[in-house]
C-alpha cells in the first residue's frame, strides 16, 4: 500500500482493493435462510441441532440455545457490497484475508493491525526503517510471526531515509 501519514486510511484503502480484486474467501450464502422468516429458519435450524444432539447424545442434552441460528438468518440476508457486509454476511468465518482485520490499534489486538514493535525492527531488520524488499523477505521466512490468528501488523517500508509504503500482514482464517 503506498504510504500516507493515516494508517488507519491506508487500511481502509487495503481492504477495499482486497475486496475489489476479490482476494477473500467467501461462504456461499445460505439461500435457505433467505426464503424464510427468521422465526421460521431459527424453528428449522434448531430442530436440525436437536436431532444432531440426540442421535449423538440420546435424548439427554440441555436445550440449544438459538442465538448462533438467528445471527446465520442475520448475516444470510446481508447483501454484500463491500469489505464491511462482506465481514456481516460471514460472521463465523471471516475474509481470510486483511479484509478482516477492521482498525488500527497500538497494540496487537484481535481483529486489528497494530505496528511491529521499534525492537523487533531492530532485531529482526537492523533498523527501524526497512526496505519493502526486506520486509518482504521477512514475512516469507516468517520472521514477523510471534502473534496468532485473527491479528494484524503492519511495517512502513522505506526507500533510503522516505517512507514509501505501508506493509499490512497477519492471519485470519484457517
Amino acid at each position: 500500500m503506498p504510504y500516507q501519514h493515516d494508517v488507519e486510511a491506508a487500511l481502509e484503502q487495503a481492504r477495499q482493493d482486497a475486496y475489489d480484486r476479490g482476494d477473500y474467501y467467501r461462504v456461499s450464502p445460505d439461500m435457505q435462510a433467505r426464503t424464510m422468516g427468521e422465526e421460521e429458519y431459527v424453528a428449522w435450524e434448531m430442530a436440525a441441532l436437536r436431532r444432531s444432539l440426540a442421535e449423538a447424545f440420546g435424548d439427554d442434552f440441555p436445550d440449544p440455545d438459538d442465538s448462533m441460528a438467528r445471527d446465520s438468518w442475520r448475516a444470510a440476508q446481508v447483501e454484500v457490497t463491500g469489505p464491511d457486509s462482506l465481514l456481516d454476511a460471514q460472521i463465523y468465518s471471516g475474509a481470510h484475508s486483511v479484509i478482516d482485520m477492521t482498525g488500527v490499534a497500538p497494540s496487537p489486538e484481535m481483529g486489528m493491525v497494530a505496528p511491529v514493535p521499534h525492537d523487533v525492527l531492530e532485531e529482526v531488520f537492523g533498523t527501524g526503517r526497512p526496505a519493502a524488499d526486506a520486509i518482504a523477505a521477512a514475512i516469507s521466512r516468517r520472521s514477523l510471526e510471534d502473534f496468532g490468528r485473527w491479528y494484524g501488523a503492519y511495517v512502513v517500508a522505506y526507500d533510503g531515509e522516505h517512507p514509501e509504503s505501508i506493509v499490512f500482514f497477519g492471519h485470519s482464517g484457517d
